[in-house]
């Protein structure tokens, strides 16, 4: 069943006050990696939105969403990640995550050294059924030294940089940051880019520059980027496409439709059929 704006509170996605049924874990201790394993991990599912605050791990970290939306946020960036579509995050990087409710989703810890090099940042990767059936019989089954290596060789192969679209810089100082905070809490904001340069007292082209540098992209592109990532998570809520319209912001939900088509190249509603799957 489908759901209303007034039966979801969408502000577990925007790092503000945690909805009011949310848990929230706010002491996350270091891992100890086992001595005989290159991966391990498990399946999990969230019953209501679920916060772990910042925090780190010893061993490398691979997530990948099943059904639902996971978001994820290291520092000034934010991931949001859906079926299809996972993140790798390094060892000792520090980072939170957020799941909403109902996501299904598999957590890989995986042995310093070992697996694919993909750098000291997080790095999105693709995430298809056979990589996370291939983790679930990993994790599953008694199996010989060899047979173990080689599903390990199949499993590394397997993991590969994905597509960084949805992926966004939220500068958390400055002038920027400043607009950054308050459009995350209220993405429906109109307020032009002229209004906010009047508000903080910058010409537009001084705030256009800092903008550039500070987020890699426009004011523009970044507003629409950050709808699209509040939107995704809305709509893997369950909420209506007319809702998720005026929450965002848009006049009409053809137009956010037509928006959401063009940032992620698909329908609304076939986002939700995929986050739902």
């Amino acid at each position: 069943m489908r759901r209303t704006k007034s039966e979801v509170d969408g502000d577990w996605l925007r790092w503000g006050v945690p909805s009011s049924d949310e848990l929230v874990v706010s002491e996350h201790e270091l891992d100890d990696e086992p001595e005989d394993l290159v991966l391990w991990g498990g399946a999990s599912s969230a019953d209501q939105p679920v916060t772990w605050e910042t925090h780190a791990h010893r061993s490398n970290e691979i997530l990948f969403p099943r059904s639902g939306i996971v978001v994820v946020r290291s520092g000034a960036q934010m991931w949001t990640l859906l079926p299809g579509r996972g993140l790798w995050i390094p060892a000792l990087h520090r980072h939170s995550v957020r799941v909403a409710a109902g996501a299904q989703f598999l957590t890989v810890y995986c042995a310093v050294g070992q697996g694919p090099s993909l750098g000291d940042r997080p790095v999105a990767v693709h995430g298809t059924p056979l990589l996370y059936e291939l983790f679930l019989h990993l994790s599953a089954r008694e199996m010989s030294d060899d047979a173990r290596r080689r599903a390990e060789r199949v499993f590394f192969d397997l993991v590969v940089p994905g597509d960084e679209r949805g992926a966004m810089k939220i500068p958390d100082s400055g002038p920027v940051g400043r607009i950054a905070r308050d459009l995350l809490s209220h993405p429906e904001d109109p307020r032009s880019f002229g209004d906010w340069a009047n508000e903080i007292g910058v010409s537009t082209s001084t705030l256009a520059r800092r903008f550039k540098v500070d987020t890699g992209v426009s004011f523009g592109q970044w507003r629409v980027l950050l709808r699209m990532n509040v939107a995704m998570s809305l709509l893997g809520q369950g909420v209506a496409v007319a809702d998720v319209a005026e929450q965002i912001g848009y006049s009409t939900p053809s137009s956010f439709v037509a928006a959401f088509k063009q940032s992620t190249g698909v329908t609304p509603m076939a986002f939700r059929k995929n986050a739902d799957r």
